[in-house]
């Protein structure tokens, strides 16, 4: 597989109003390889949204390079037809739906995207139709986007990122202002397009049951990359992450306390069937 996302040595300060630097990220490297599910995990204020706007290039890094789909986009002759091209690689969806959305009919707002790359008629046609039916949503293709769900919105959000046809999709906080629901309804489509459609999904979340999904978690602390694991390797350092004000999934969270109680249970179980199978099978050995 080759490298989609990478920063190497990433660094980003804001000016507080006496015009002092306040770092947010410090020397980040990462790699997101090509089909790749990755996680990023962190509490308030640790810099992970930062992370997202660097990459979605709203804020430039004081030092350090991004490269996004094998161009460089922080290299000084990068310019405003590259940065097109890139963002039709790489699309992004970002907390509110609300603000994503541009028509008053659903699909509208899903040709939105595409129909700017001049497309064909026929193919425009058929880029709308897939992306919805890719999110579940096909039914609702001359609905009113505003009289649908959180999760409705969001998943249309999706749909025009899909038409675009992008090899990697980046989730800022993509769920956070939904209800559970809507959660579900978002991480089922995540899901679906990286196993079914092998696009790779960066998901910058504070939910440690949605980092559980992915290949790979990232925790970022104060600003630098302090894990980066199997949603297992991460897990099992339970009291590393409560150092940091982060938790386990639940599951994960209840094995360690069993396992401190004496019961020879694994570490780093994250989904739940796994950890039922092998609460039957203490069960049955007792």
């Amino acid at each position: 597989m080759s490298e989609f996302v990478k920063t190497e040595h990433l660094s980003f300060s804001y000016e507080d109003e006496g015009d002092r630097q306040n770092p947010a990220l410090e020397d980040v490297s990462i790699a997101v390889q090509d089909g790749e599910y990755v996680a990023i995990l962190g509490h308030n204020g640790s810099g992970k949204s930062t992370f997202a706007k660097l990459l979605n290039m709203i804020l430039s890094p004081d030092s350090g390079k991004i490269c996004i789909a094998g161009r460089e986009v922080t290299a000084p002759d990068f310019t405003e037809d590259d940065m097109f091209d890139v963002r039709r690689e790489v699309g992004m969806v970002f907390q509110n739906p609300d603000n994503q959305l541009v028509a008053t009919i659903v699909e509208e707002d899903v040709a939105f995207g595409p129909e700017n790359l001049g497309l064909p008629r026929k193919e425009l046609r058929e880029r709308v139709d897939r992306a919805l039916s890719m999110v579940g949503m096909i039914e609702y293709a001359q609905h009113a986007p505003h009289r649908l769900s959180g999760g409705q919105k969001q998943r249309i959000a999706i749909a025009g990122i899909i038409a675009m046809m992008p090899k990697c999709i980046i989730f800022d906080e993509a769920t956070a202002m939904l209800d559970p629901l809507g959660r579900r309804e978002v991480m089922s489509t995540m899901d679906m397009l990286n196993r079914d459609h092998h696009i790779a999904i960066l998901n910058i979340t504070h939910y440690m049951d949605e980092a559980a999904h992915a290949d790979r978690i990232i925790v970022v602390n104060d600003g630098r990359v302090y894990m980066d694991g199997t949603p297992g390797e991460v897990f099992s350092r339970i009291d590393e992450l409560h150092a940091i004000g982060l938790e386990a999934p639940q599951t994960t969270e209840l094995f360690d306390f069993l396992r401190r109680e004496g019961c020879p249970l694994p570490a780093g179980y994250t989904e739940d069937e796994a950890c039922i199978d092998a609460l039957v099978r203490l069960y049955e050995e007792a």
